[in-house]
């Protein structure tokens, strides 16, 4: 379903799926293909496959909406995951079960928790984020050793009079031109394909948070051994005439640039 108006950058409290059954760069899922072998998976992908037979986890009668979420797998590729995860996850469901909330001791510090099912009930990665953007280390069950760091940025208005996110990157990959492409499209200048978007929905909170309109979610993450680096910006877009909770996310590797953009339906309260 379309995310109320209730549902803000505030309050992501709630149950979220994304559209298309997909994922995100930091999601994971599984499928089952009987042609692979298990040497050709780490030791959690066995972990999951184990989990998958016990679970009956089935395939059929999947429906998938191509004009929502843009496809993932270029991200998680120059991520460096793995061949067998990278083309199972269309076909499972991962629902984000999100908890945020005010740090008790400074209200303007939040907190946003997640935690991830997969199709089965199969139990998936953790997110524990403080948006207070100090940099934290954290072991991902797929991609290792991370740094990341998080924030709240409000927005300002452009030269065209709309107001986008005012964001500081931390994405360079050297090139002017690639660079400038990254801004626009997390800005919500542009959709993937570089044609214009409408951009994002401009909601009346964070007065608390600053100069600007609107409120907008930062991410930034360093993946040192393999060389990426994952940024986001989290807030709200209309698509197809429905309020949608969108993720643009950009991934670097040396010059190599992904970007996509994750759609989230609301599937109600956080059961």
């Amino acid at each position: 379903m379309a995310a109320p108006a209730s549902t803000t950058m505030k309050n992501l409290q709630g149950s979220w799926v994304m559209v298309r059954g997909q994922y995100s760069f930091y999601f994971l899922s599984l499928s089952l293909s009987l042609s692979l072998s298990l040497s050709a998976m780490n030791v959690y992908e066995r972990h999951l496959l184990h989990q998958s037979f016990d679970k009956g986890l089935t395939f059929s009668g999947v429906t998938q909406d191509s004009t929502l979420s843009d496809p993932a797998d270029p991200i998680l590729s120059l991520q460096g995951m793995s061949w067998f995860l990278r083309k199972a996850l269309p076909y499972a469901t991962v629902t984000l079960h999100v908890n945020e909330y005010a740090d008790s001791t400074n209200p303007q510090v939040y907190h946003i928790d997640i935690d991830q099912v997969i199709t089965g009930g199969i139990q998936g990665s953790k997110e524990h984020r403080q948006l207070d953007w100090q940099e934290r280390e954290h072991v991902d069950n797929i991609f290792g050793s991370l740094r990341g760091k998080s924030r709240f940025l409000r927005g300002s208005k452009a030269d065209d009079g709309q107001v986008r996110p005012a964001v500081e990157f931390q994405t360079q990959v050297g090139d002017a031109e690639s660079d400038a492409r990254i801004q626009r499209f997390l800005r919500g200048e542009t959709l993937l394909d570089g044609s214009a978007a409408e951009g994002f929905i401009v909601d009346e909170e964070g007065a608390e948070f600053g100069e600007g309109e609107g409120l907008w979610m930062q991410s930034f993450v360093v993946n040192d051994a393999n060389g990426w680096t994952a940024e986001q910006i989290w807030g709200f877009e209309i698509i197809d005439g429905q309020r949608r909770h969108t993720r643009r996310v950009a991934v670097t590797k040396g010059k190599k640039v992904e970007l996509a953009r994750l759609v989230y339906k609301y599937e109600g309260p956080k059961a």
